[in-house]
């Protein structure tokens, strides 16, 4: 995404969320925060799949991000967590690790919430995209 235009308010404010949180947290945790991508290859599977499915508007350019995911993130999540056990040698720096990666999680349910409101429960706010019927 190279602007917010159509983007979901909500989505604005949570990544700008967790921009600011990277920014603010000592390294070791701000890297724990991505371990989320451990799991990003199958959900990205998952989401090519249905996408192109289930949207009209999708097709493999608008999927291109998620593909190049699949071998990115697993590469991505083995430094992350290398990187986290060598430099998290306190248990406080192990337990804000832990806290960063639930706020990682909380910030995504966040996203989803907003998708679902306003694409399934059709209550897309205003200024935000609206797929072509």
């Amino acid at each position: 995404m190279t602007s917010r235009r159509g983007a979901l308010a909500a989505t604005v404010f949570a990544v700008e969320a967790y921009v600011t949180f990277v920014r603010e947290q000592p390294l070791t945790v701000a890297i724990a925060s991505s371990l989320t991508e451990l799991f990003a290859p199958k959900i990205h599977k998952e989401r090519i799949s249905g996408m192109l499915e289930g949207y009209s508007f999708i097709d493999d350019n608008v999927m291109a991000y998620f593909k190049r995911r699949l071998s990115q993130a697993p590469r991505d999540a083995m430094f992350a967590l290398q990187f986290v056990k060598d430099n998290a040698r306190t248990r406080a720096e192990q337990e804000a690790c832990v806290e960063a990666v639930r706020f990682k999680c909380n910030v995504l349910w966040v996203q989803l919430d907003a998708l679902y409101n306003a694409y399934v429960a059709g209550n897309i706010p205003p200024g935000a995209f609206r797929p072509e019927v």
